[in-house]
């Protein structure tokens, strides 16, 4: 999840200690913040896709370049 998860406390504690050293702001990829269908034809369009992955990797790598 967006909030609340793991991922979230992750990028709250690189944020708080390591701002300074960053060269972009962290990236946060992960599920809406909604329940997940039972459906798996609905819970595909809730959670990250790896397309999505690839796609936010090959915009970081343009931004930097």
């Amino acid at each position: 999840m967006r909030t609340a998860g793991i991922g979230a406390e992750v990028i709250a504690s690189i944020n708080d200690r390591l701002f300074d050293e960053l060269d972009a702001p962290v990236l946060r990829l992960s599920s809406q913040d909604i329940p997940t269908p039972y459906n798996g034809n609905l819970e595909r369009l809730t959670i990250i896709q790896p397309e999505q992955i690839v796609e936010a990797v090959e915009k970081m790598v343009t931004l930097r370049v």
